[in-house]
């Protein structure tokens, strides 16, 4: 991905290039962690808790589908 600049408008707010949005997979009104370092500021995506994740999406035959899929997702 090439650099960009952004702009901090007057509410302190900037917009995320659409480049960087798609290939980070970040979404409109997905929260996000701000993280100081030293050398800027590093932007992660927020996991929500597991608890309750499930509810209402798992069937018996995608079981073992989506408990795959879950564990890439919370790989550190």
């Amino acid at each position: 991905m090439k650099i960009h600049s952004a702009t901090v408008s007057s509410k302190g707010q900037i917009t995320l290039p659409k480049e960087y949005r798609k290939g980070y997979h970040l979404h409109e009104g997905e929260e996000v962690l701000m993280l100081p370092t030293e050398d800027g500021v590093l932007i992660k995506h927020k996991k929500t808790p597991l608890r309750g994740m499930l509810a209402g999406k798992i069937d018996i035959k995608g079981f073992e589908r989506d408990i795959k899929d879950l564990r890439k997702e919370w790989v550190l």
